[in-house]
This record gives structure tokens, C-alpha cells and sequence, in this order.
């Protein structure tokens, strides 16, 4: 029985959906079919069982047929292949016979070209030999020129052969020409030379404009850092200043104080004395008060001290200050001769340097003139004849040295004048110092001088000389007592706080106490003078010496150098 399909099964392309699709049909027309079976019934499930009963037999069979021919066409494949290799390695085995056949016996070409094809091979062999018939052809042109060019100088050999001999004029005027050419040789390196002295000098120039535009700079930056060295040390001189004036409060009102806690008459006659009283005395004028005298004492003179401070008291410190004052500066002024000596020697110093300097340029002239002489020299042997090379550099070495020794020789002359001259000017500056401080001292009426507008540092030593001697005189006339020989140490004391050989030394609670009463600040001592370096000046002062020994030996101990 032959069953229509429908348009949409007829559309089916695949033969295995097609027969899946009758098969289907064909069980849902026939329903006689199905109910022969021994149930005799008609059911999907029994329809839907044998569809796909066929349906898997169906689809075996023709995966079996796609794998048989995907095997035929795998074959053929295979077989296409292996044939196209072959081809390729007999093609390949070809080519590089034929590359290493035209190559022959040169090897680096050969490996140049093993990797190529036949065409790429054969293009580059074409443009390799095309190259060399090139080459080929440019030498063969070269050789033809030489020919002919020898060809010409043989020509020009025969003539000047047929010539007759030259005659002494164009001798005379080929030496003539010859000297020509050396003076023009000459004149050529004279000009380089110059051009070369010339450069060096614009440069020297250049350079010289340079320094000369830095030294506003630091010539400012001098000054503001001597202007800031001037005023920290006015600061610091009025510091010292004042703490030499309240250290001289201090030690005055330290000896009153222990001059009014001194035990009577009776109680000091029953004390031993030594050999040596001068000594003692200074000894017992240098000890602090808690040395001498018991905690309870002290404080119970210190509340009397409190309650008596009198105007006579005050007025005796002003004037023991005033007179401390001007022995003070009495003392600081006897260091002239030692000024005036080393003024005269750096002086002498200054001279010898002048001296130096001079021969020194001298000697570079001398050097320059025989360096210019050597220099023309090898120019003239340079046409003459050949000399040796190795002769000029050792000379040409040798005065080099020389100038270079000659260099430095002048400028170690140039450091010393300048250590000099500063030396000097630090000189000058302490005569001035000298003169300032000597010149509000009033001399007597009989030995008055008239002062110049204009002073030189001669006339400025011999206005101090008259200065000192009159304060000789008049120290030698002041009478050695004991209050004398207590304000010299005094002054000893305050004009050696800051030798470095003596001791750290502070004062105690019990002398503040005393300063309190006094309205003195409260201040700091750092430095102490050594007390038996002061009891020996003082016991010399007292004893032995004569004013103007004690002069002397107090300028030698107090003044710092200028």
C-alpha cells in the first residue's frame, strides 16, 4: 500500500529522516497490521516501539556507510600527500645540486643560497657576475689610462732628454725659488703662531673680565662678614667689660665683708704667724669667706651686713672702682716695645718679600726672553737642518720646570706678603686700640702736646711713649701701702679670667647673699685666677719690686697679643 506523504516530509532532504518519516506513516494507516499481534490491540506505545526499532537501524547503517567512505577519501588523501613530498624533496634535491653546481668550490656563497629557491639563486648569481663584469670592465679602463698616461711621460722623457743641459741662470733662479718657498713655509708658521698667541691672549682676557666681575662679590661678602666680626666683638668686649666689673663688685664686697667678720685684735694675736707675713696677708686677702669663718658667724654678720649698708660705704666701692680703673689701664698700655718691635720687624719682612718678589720677576723675564731666543732657534735649525727631536723636549721639559718652580716660588712670595701684610694691619690695629685708650689721659700742663689732624703710626708709638712714661711716673710715685698692694691684686685678678691655666672655681651661696645686699645682679663667674700665682705677684708687689719692674712684669702676665 503506497501512502502519500505530505509536503513537509516530502521536503526532507536526508534519506534516514525520509525513511523514519514513511515508516511513521505507514504504522499509523495500517492499523490491521498492528492487531494481528497476540494482544490484538492497537496502541501508540507499540507504533512509537518500532519506529525507533528502525529508526536505530537505519541511522547503523549509515554511519557504517559515511565511515567507509570517510576511509576511501582518507586513503586518497594520504596517498596525495606522500606524492607532494616526494615531489617536494626531489624538487629540493634538484635545486641545491644545481646552486652548489654553480657555486663550486666558494663556500660562502654556497651557504648563502642553500636555503633558496632556484629563481632567488639564480637572480642573485645574475647580479653577482653582473657586479664582477663591472668591475671587470672599470680595471680594464684604469689599465688603459695608465697606458696612456705612461705612454705621455715616455713622450715627455724623450723630449727633456733631447734638451740641452740647464744653464746657471735657472739654477739661480730654481735656488731662488726654493727660497721663496722656505720663507713662505717661515712666514706661514710665524702667522699661525701668532694666531695662537692671539687666541690665548683673548682668552686670558675673557677670563681675566670674569674674576675681575667676581670680586665686587666677594668683596662685599668681606665686608659684611668683617662688619659682623666687628660688632659680635664689641658685644663680646662689652660683655667681658661687664663681667669684670661685677666680678670687681663681687671680690670688693667679699672683702669688706670679710674685713668685718674679722676677729678683734686679742683673738689675732693668739694666732702663729709664718716667716712670711707679706704672704700670709695675701693668703688670708685671696680665701673665701667660708674658709676663714663657721656657717653660724657668717650668717649672723651677714643680717648685720644687710642692716648697715651706709652711703660712706657706697661712696669707698666707687671710688676703690675708679682707681682699680685707671691702674687697669695703666698696666694694659706698658705692652708698647713689644708692639714697636714686631711693627719694625714686619716691616724688615715686608722688605725682604718686596726683594724676593722682584728677582722672582726678574727671573721669569730672564726665562721668557730665553724661552722666545729657543724658540726662534728651532725654527732656523728647522729648515737647516734635522735635528733631533729628543733634544728639544728635554729642554723644552727642562724650562717648563723651571718656569713651574719659578711660578710657585712667586706665589709662595705673594701668600707670605699677604700673611704679612695682614699681620701688619693687625699691628696697626692695636696701635690704634693703644691710642684711643691713651689719649683721654690728661697730662700736666708742662708736658702738654699739640696733636696732628694726620698721624702715621711712628707719631701715633711716640704719643704713647709720652703717655706711658708719665704713667711710670706717676705709679712711682704713689706710695706702697697695703690698700695699694690689695688693689693690684685686684686688678690681677680681673684682668687674667681668661688665661686657660686656671682653675674653674664658683662662687658659694653665702657670697651671692652678700652681692644681694649690695642691689649686684646675680651673675655667673667661669674663671677664677690661680690663687698662688696671685699671692706670688702680690707678695713680689709688695716686697721687691720697684714701680717700673711692676709694670713691666704686669704687661708681660695680663695683656693678650694684638
Amino acid at each position: 500500500m503506497q501512502v502519500a506523504l505530505p509536503p513537509s516530509a516530502q521536503s526532507l532532504s536526508d534519506p534516514l529522516q525520509l525513511s523514519v518519516a514513511t515508516v511513521f506513516l505507514t504504522a499509523l494507516w495500517e492499523p490491521t497490521t498492528i492487531g494481528d499481534s497476540p494482544s490484538g490491540l492497537t496502541s501508540w506505545a507499540g507504533v512509537e516501539a518500532v519506529c525507533t526499532e528502525q529508526c536505530r537501524a537505519l541511522q547503523i547503517q549509515a554511519v557504517k556507510e559515511k565511515t567507509v567512505k570517510n576511509r576511501a577519501t582518507l586513503a586518497l588523501l594520504h596517498s596525495t600527500v606522500r606524492r607532494g613530498a616526494q615531489d617536494w624533496a626531489l624538487a629540493k634535491k634538484y635545486d641545491q645540486q644545481t646552486i652548489s653546481r654553480a657555486c663550486g668550490k666558494d663556500v660562502p656563497m654556497r651557504l648563502a643560497h642553500c636555503r633558496c629557491s632556484m629563481e632567488v639563486a639564480r637572480e642573485k648569481l645574475r647580479k653577482y657576475v653582473f657586479d664582477r663584469v663591472n668591475v671587470h670592465n672599470v680595471l680594464i679602463h684604469l689599465v688603459r689610462r695608465r697606458e696612456q698616461k705612461l705612454e705621455s711621460m715616455k713622450l715627455e722623457l724623450a723630449s727633456l732628454r733631447r734638451q740641452p743641459d740647464n744653464t746657471k741662470e735657472e739654477q739661480r733662479l730654481r735656488q731662488v725659488i726654493r727660497q721663496l718657498e722656505n720663507n713662505i713655509e717661515k712666514t706661514v708658521i710665524k702667522i699661525t703662531a701668532s694666531q695662537n698667541i692671539y687666541l690665548l691672549y683673548v682668552d686670558l682676557l675673557d677670563y681675566l673680565k670674569k674674576e675681575l666681575a667676581s670680586y665686587p662679590t666677594g668683596l662685599d661678602k668681606l665686608q659684611n662678614l668683617v662688619g659682623d666680626y666687628c660688632s659680635e666683638l664689641s658685644d663680646m668686649i662689652v660683655m667681658s667689660q661687664d663681667a669684670m666689673m661685677i666680678t670687681d663688685e663681687v671680690k670688693v664686697s667679699s672683702r669688706t665683708a670679710r674685713r668685718r667678720e674679722a676677729p678683734p685684735p686679742q683673738e689675732t694675736s693668739l694666732i702663729p704667724s709664718s716667716p712670711s707675713s707679706p704672704s700670709s696677708q695675701g693668703r688670708r686677702d685671696l680665701d673665701f669667706p667660708s674658709s676663714l669663718v663657721g656657717a653660724e658667724t657668717v650668717k649672723g654678720n651677714l643680717k648685720v651686713r644687710k642692716r648697715e649698708t651706709s652711703q660712706a660705704d657706697i661712696q669707698y666701692r666707687t671710688d676703690v672702682t675708679a682707681l682699680v680703673e685707671k691702674v687697669k689701664m695703666a698696666v694694659q698700655c706698658s705692652h708698647l716695645w713689644d708692639i714697636a718691635s714686631r711693627f719694625l720687624a714686619q716691616r724688615t719682612t715686608e722688605e725682604n718679600l718686596g726683594l724676593q718678589v722682584e728677582g722672582c720677576e726678574r727671573r721669569r723675564v730672564q726665562l721668557e726672553a730665553l724661552m722666545k731666543k729657543l724658540a726662534a732657534e728651532e725654527t732656523a735649525l728647522k729648515f737647516r737642518q734635522t735635528p733631533s727631536s729628543a733634544s728639544f723636549k728635554s729642554v723644552e721639559k727642562k724650562m717648563k720646570d723651571m718656569l713651574r718652580e719659578e711660578e710657585e716660588r712667586l706665589q709662595l712670595a705673594y701668600s707670605n706678603m699677604t700673611k704679612s701684610q695682614k699681620l701688619l694691619l693687625t699691628i696697626q690695629m692695636g696701635i690704634d686700640n693703644l691710642y684711643a685708650r691713651l689719649i683721654g689721659i690728661a697730662l700736666p700742663t708742662a708736658q702738654k702736646e699739640v696733636l696732628s689732624n694726620t698721624l702715621d703710626v711712628s707719631s701715633k708709638l711716640a704719643y704713647c711713649e709720652g703717655k706711658l712714661l708719665y704713667l711710670a711716673d706717676r705709679l712711682q710715685a704713689l706710695s706702697r701701702t697695703e690698700e695699694v698692694n690689695a688693689k693690684v691684686r685686684d686688678t690681677l685678678e680681673s684682668s687674667t679670667l681668661k688665661e686657660k691655666q686656671n682653675q674653674r672655681i664658683s662662687f658659694e651661696d653665702l657670697e651671692d647673699d652678700v652681692i644681694a645686699t649690695d642691689d649686684i645682679v646675680k651673675v655667673e663667674v667661669w674663671d677664677v685666677v690661680d690663687k698662688g700665682k696671685c699671692r706670688r705677684r702680690g707678695d713680689g708687689l709688695k716686697v721687691e719690686n720697684d714701680p717700673q719692674e711692676m709694670v713691666s712684669r704686669l704687661a708681660g702676665s695680663l695683656l693678650d697679643p694684638l
